[in-house]
């Protein structure tokens, strides 16, 4: 084959050969968001991807599609059914505007004959597409062009243009700008502009429908830029948008105030406008930094796990990520690790978290208000009045820091992912293990503690997040102390211990199921960090400032050894 985006599939072919292959196939186009073929359709032809790129679809545990590969220019697409006789196994979109060369599956078939080094050369091809399969679990699209498209009239294009450029400049990214009016010239050679810059920026404009409608096909990702102060509303297509948000990351980027404490009504922007995830934005360089990172792929994730007074080492690992320099993007949690990370997102210092825990869970007892166990051991009000008069009527959407937390539901047996609940509510069903406190209904089910199916959801960040993820595991080492259980069974009924051990056999037969799943999660993540926490138990709260201290110490030991990936 001759020109397919300065990459030749076939290079290894004698020239002669190659213009065969050429002068048999045929050229296409397609749009951004059609099939190119479904699950189940014969296997009629192979494709060659010259410009833009298409994804790879196989149904996801939920039944939506889950993008499995990305197939960028010079590679290939259909060649296993052609070649097998079996239907289509995938269903293959175009997540851009594609220009693809289509070889049928009867030409194929003469040109073997004719020439059986065809076939040595396709089989190197499937070697290689199946090796990327088995290292790649799921599919992941590096965006190397971005819309950048305005909700309104009102949309501060420029401002934000201007912001983020200067970032981009001062971290040394390679980016060009393509507007309404170098456009067409500029699509012409777009493979040309990707091959020389990091990041192509596609710039839309206010009332120009058919502009911004090219720009979201071109894009990768797309941004949809509004004033946080205005009244929710679009005058994009709200239905491309919820199509192009099934193949591609559409952000909406909210511009806030420098002055409000936090984002206020978030939900009514994303009841109105269909996105994958939201960002709040001040102008303020630490804000323009932590939109270059994510938009660069830099931005980075932590997931901090459950585990009773152990996740007090969480402070001690987020100080010890703050002290090397590194700013958090995207913060999750299960259990009382929702909790510690709900205090960073919400904006709250290192030193304010320390004072807030200190005083909800070490100087009182939350989990002291017992009742009749017909239902739980603890009524769980104390706990409900701390949450709330810490996080108040705060959703989890309007959060700086994007956050999410995970409980079990009882009633489908699925985690259930909390992304724009009340914050505290959605706190209260993280942490209530089962017999302790009571389990939280919900009009998605009966809610308790995320541990007992997924105490580190790694799974949820990478499903969210492009970029690298630390995770925190304060459950991995002796969660029970076997020697002090054997003296308690052998002490008479008058000399064993004042706090029930039933506390603590609930709190860890309440997880222990989650764990192994926990730990196949956090080898999903590019830094896993396991606090030596083996000598304090689940339910020490008052091993406050000790437990801090060694997370503090081996989040920087760890840290010290990793952190060139990270910046």
């Amino acid at each position: 084959m001759t020109k397919t985006s300065g990459h030749d599939i076939f290079r290894s072919l004698d020239p002669q050969i190659r213009a065969t292959i050429l002068n048999a196939t045929e050229r296409l186009k397609i749009r951004a968001g059609d099939h190119l073929f479904e699950a189940g359709d014969a296997g009629d032809a192979i494709y060659v991807v010259t410009t833009g790129s298409l994804g790879v679809y196989f149904p996801g545990p939920t039944g939506y599609p889950q993008l499995s590969a990305v197939i960028k220019p010079g590679e290939t697409v259909g060649e296993m059914a052609v070649i097998s006789g079996e239907p289509r196994s995938a269903t293959v979109t175009a997540i851009r505007d594609c220009e693809l060369i289509k070889l049928t599956r009867v030409e194929f078939d003469r040109l073997v004959q004719s020439k059986p080094v065809i076939m040595n050369e396709l089989n190197r091809l499937l070697v290689h597409r199946l090796q990327q399969v088995a290292t790649q679990s799921q599919g992941k699209l590096e965006p190397k062009t971005i819309a950048l498209l305005p909700a309104s009239q009102n949309s501060n294009l420029s401002l934000m243009l201007g912001k983020l450029t200067q970032v981009l400049t001062e971290d040394e990214v390679k980016y060009t700008v393509i507007s309404a009016k170098n456009g067409m010239e500029s699509l012409n050679r777009l493979s040309q502009l990707e091959a020389q810059c990091d990041l192509v920026l596609f710039l839309g404009q206010s009332g120009e429908v058919a502009w911004n409608a090219k720009c979201a096909r071109q894009a990768d990702r797309i941004l949809i830029i509004a004033n946080a102060d205005e009244r929710p509303h679009s005058d994009l297509s709200i239905e491309v948008l919820r199509q192009r948000a099934i193949h591609q990351l559409v952000d909406l980027i909210l511009l806030q105030p420098k002055t409000i404490s936090l984002p206020k009504k978030t939900t009514a922007w994303l009841d109105t406008i269909p996105v994958n995830r939201h960002f709040h934005i001040r102008d303020t360089k630490a804000d323009w930094q932590h939109l270059a990172k994510i938009l660069t792929g830099r931005g980075l994730g932590v997931v901090l796990s459950g585990g009773g007074a152990r996740a007090y080492a969480h402070i001690g690992a987020l100080r010890a990520i703050q002290d090397m320099g590194l700013t958090i993007d995207f913060l999750g949690g299960s259990s009382m690790g929702a909790i510690i990370a709900a205090c960073h997102a919400h904006g709250w210092t290192i030193d304010e978290i320390e004072r807030r825990v200190r005083h909800s869970f070490v100087s009182s007892n939350p989990l002291s208000d017992y009742t009749l166990p017909l239902m739980s051991l603890v009524r769980g009000h104390k706990v409900e009045r701390l949450l709330f008069e810490n996080f108040g009527e705060a959703n989890i959407a309007d959060l700086w820091t994007p956050f999410f937390c995970v409980s079990s539901n009882l009633t489908n047996g699925l985690v259930h992912i909390h992304k724009t609940d009340k914050l505290w509510k959605a706190l209260r069903a993280s942490i209530a293990l089962p017999g302790i406190l009571p389990p939280v209904p919900t009009k998605h089910g009966i809610l308790v503690d995320g541990g007992v199916l997924d105490n580190m959801p790694v799974d949820v960040m990478r499903g969210a997040h492009r970029g690298p993820v630390i995770a925190v595991d304060v459950a991995r080492e002796q969660m029970m102390d076997t020697e002090w259980f054997e003296r308690e069974n052998n002490r008479p009924w008058y000399r064993k211990a004042l706090s029930p051990p039933i506390i603590a056999i609930l709190m860890r037969s309440g997880t222990v199921n989650g764990e192994a799943i926990s730990r196949k999660q956090a080898g999903r993540a590019d830094l896993i960090v396991e606090p030596p926490l083996g000598g304090i138990e689940i339910r020490q709260w008052k091993c406050f400032d000790e437990t801090i201290e060694i997370g503090y110490n081996e989040t920087m030991k760890q840290l010290k050894n990793a952190k060139p990936q990270f910046t």
